[in-house]
């Protein structure tokens, strides 16, 4: 177990280095808040034959009015700066709270994912592409997914070549906006490529969905963050809303929020439209609430070099032994948790702010001042 000393220790000290540290930090952490810690366990192991868990904090209410509920890892790899940040809030932040309110903070959605220095997780399931509705089937691809398929998804080993030659003329080609709304929508036809949904519910999104519908009964106001790295500039962070502009939400989420509140409309911002997202679910648990949902996003790399890093990560866990010091494992992991100390400090800085404005829309709870603008 994590010393309190350790977990007290400077920002820095937040990003743990693998999942066991940052699960037992989290575990931790939640201990020493006075938290009640509930862990899903999943059937996948570590690395080292280590059981794979979702743990959960909970704080405040046991039967809430209002909940805000703070997701990291639902993409494995990228669970390093959502786990610091949940851990620094723990340790560091206000807890005060209304009695009917409670905040619950999903410590890394995907562990083999992060365990793994992948992505996705044992099935090659990329679970923000994984939460669809009961009426909708895991079938079918964008537009145009098929014909990058051989580009996106080779059938051998990592090895030298051409990609960025590739990658220019394909942009040249379809355009950035467009190009990046067929690769990265999510896909249900090839098992082993980028982006894949699933062909059902993953055990971890089921776990998680079952967890938040039992024990949010009754929630009238609910606040969803999940936090994500790898799109945007590096060290600053995007809040994405699935609405339009000139819809209601986008601009109740704008004023909340501020000018870095963007629409995932490809057009008009660094993201996309993407299928199953784990923050469409709360909506279809809970119609009766008033739900906000919200994606963090933290940006380390320019989007061509994320892509080679995921093809060339993919292309080794089909096509080589897996090894977890491989060199493209290390590459991907550099991509979406970057070893910089100016992008740490931005990404706790903002993660808690974000925290705080979320209880503001939350109409509850108590902040910590002014939000700060942390920028490397």
């Amino acid at each position: 177990m994590v010393s309190p000393v350790e977990v007290m220790a400077p920002p820095r000290t937040y990003f743990s280095p693998d999942y066991a540290t940052a699960r037992s930090r989290f575990r931790l952490a939640t201990q020493q808040a006075d938290g009640r810690l509930s862990s899903l366990a999943l059937a996948p192991a570590g690395p080292g034959g280590d059981d794979l868990t979702i743990d959960v904090a909970w704080l405040g209410a046991h039967t809430p009015k209002r909940a805000l509920i703070h997701s990291s890892g639902v993409h494995g790899v990228e669970a390093f700066a959502g786990s610091a940040i949940q851990v620094r809030w723990l340790v560091e932040g206000n807890r005060k709270l209304p009695r009917d309110t409670a905040i619950i903070l999903v410590h890394v959605l995907n562990p083999y994912g992060m365990a793994w220095l992948r992505r996705v997780n044992e099935h090659n399931v990329d679970l923000n592409r994984n939460f669809l509705g009961t009426n909708d089937d895991y079938a079918g691809a964008p537009d145009g997914y098929l014909a990058l398929d051989p580009f996106l998804n080779p059938t051998s080993p990592p090895a030298f070549e051409l990609f960025y030659i590739h990658a220019c003329w394909l942009i040249l080609r379809h355009g950035m906006s467009a190009l990046r709304q067929t690769v990265a929508g999510g896909q249900y036809v090839n098992p082993r490529g980028l982006f894949f949904g699933g062909t059902a519910l993953e055990d971890g999104p089921r776990a998680v969905q079952r967890y938040v519908e039992q024990r949010l009964r009754g929630v009238e106001r609910l606040v969803a963050v999940d936090v994500h790295t790898g799109l945007g500039s590096f060290g600053e962070d995007t809040i994405l809303v699935a609405a339009d502009e000139d819809h209601h939400t986008f601009t109740r989420m704008r004023d909340a929020f501020g000018d870095r509140v963007r629409p995932t409309d490809p057009e008009r911002g660094p993201a996309y439209r993407v299928r199953g997202s784990c923050d469409a679910m709360y909506a279809r648990m809970f119609p009766t609430a008033d739900v906000c949902a919200v994606t963090q996003e933290f940006g380390t790399c320019n989007a061509i070099r994320v892509l080679k890093a995921l093809r060339a990560e993919n292309r080794w866990q089909h096509h080589g032994d897996n090894r977890l010091d491989h060199p493209t494992k290390l590459a991907l992991k550099e991509c979406f948790a970057p070893d910089s100390e100016s992008w740490r400090t931005a990404v706790l800085e903002r993660g808690c702010a974000v925290v705080s404005q979320a209880l503001r829309v939350l109409g509850g709870g108590q902040h910590d001042g002014p939000i700060p603008d942390a920028r490397p």
